[in-house]
Formats: structure tokens, sequence, C-alpha cells
């Protein structure tokens, strides 16, 4: 069982300033991805990083405190920091819409974190606070879009139909990994094309 070890700050002071608490994190983000939430353990992530348990428990209360971290994080990087980055890269709603779309086959570093998503939502179907992270970023990312159909022209049932559609279609690339990368895009790019053609917008 992972359990805090006994340490004192003078003994840990070299390791804790060569570790932060964002080391943790990503060390556990690239467990998860790989292998799943179960093999997410202290010791394991201890080993991986060239520490002690007594680093980890410098920054984290217990393993629970460091997976709350985790789902932050994964709000915070694929949804937060994905809308800031869009609006300053893609001023116009229908390219932001694409681009969204797109997002899961956009590069190698985008199908890591579509794996990453994919284990967060293995991980919903048992534990309650990753279920309710989960929810709390699909309505967010959902209204995000209906605002930006909104934009387009569509009227709010409208707008909102479109956004549960692209959403929807977001997640089943991401997933159809059985599927060419060619596939996949062919799908973004008519759904994308569908959904905010200007004759098509109310």
């Amino acid at each position: 069982m992972d359990g805090p070890e006994n340490h004192d700050p003078a003994k840990h002071a070299k390791e804790t300033r060569r570790l932060t608490r964002q080391d943790w994190v990503d060390a556990a983000v690239r467990v998860m991805a790989g292998t799943g939430v179960e093999q997410v353990r202290v010791e394991r992530l201890a080993v991986a990083l060239g520490a002690s348990k007594g680093s980890f428990y410098w920054h984290f209360k217990d393993r629970q405190a460091l997976l709350d971290a985790v789902l932050e994080a994964w709000r915070l990087r694929q949804t937060v920091a994905v809308q800031a980055r869009l609006a300053l890269e893609a001023p116009e709603a229908q390219l932001r819409i694409q681009r969204l779309m797109e997002l899961p086959l956009a590069s190698g570093a985008a199908a890591e974190a579509a794996e990453f998503e994919l284990a967060i939502m293995m991980w919903a179907r048992r534990s309650p606070e990753a279920r309710a992270a989960v929810q709390a970023v699909d309505e967010a990312r959902i209204a995000y879009l209906e605002e930006l159909f909104a934009t387009l022209g569509c009227e709010a049932g409208e707008a909102q139909w479109r956004a549960h559609r692209a959403y929807a279609l977001v997640r089943y690339v991401a997933q159809r990994g059985d599927l060419s990368l060619a596939e996949r895009q062919a799908m973004v790019t008519r759904a994308c094309a569908e959904l905010t053609t200007e004759t098509q917008v109310t």
C-alpha cells in the first residue's frame, strides 16, 4: 500500500527542487495513457522519475490528490488551453470549428492526448470523481461549439444539435485507431463542411 515515508525537509530539499509537482503529474499522465489508471502508483512513478516516495509526499497528500491533479491538468490542457490557442490562431468561427474537429488527428502529440483522454473515459466508468470531470469537460466543450455555431447564424436549437453532432464525431475518430488516418480525416472534412457550409446555416 502506498504511504508516506518519514522524511525531513533538509533531506529531501535537493530532490524537491529537482522534481516539481508538475513532474509527478506528467509522469502519472504518461502511465495512465499507456496502461490505465490502475497502474498509476506512487512507487512506480518514483522509480520512473528516479525519486523517493518521500519526494512525492512533499507535493501530494496521497494518491487521490495526484489523481485529482491529473484531472485538473487534463481539463486545463485539453479544453481551456485549446480554446485560448484557437482564439489567437483561428479568429473565424468556421475555422475554429474545423480545427477543433481535426484536433485528434493533427499530430502525434494530439494522438497521444487522445489516448490519454480515452484512458480518462475508461476510468470515469468506475470513478465518480473522474465521471464528474468528464461530464464537466464535455459540457464546456459542447457549449463552446454551440457558441461558434451561433456565431455562424444558427438558432439556439440548431446550434446545440450541430455542436453535439460535431463533438460526437470528434470522440468517434479519436477512438477509431483501426481506421487509417486518411479515412478519419475524410470523415472530419466531410462532416465539418456539412455542418458549417453557409447554405446550410439557418
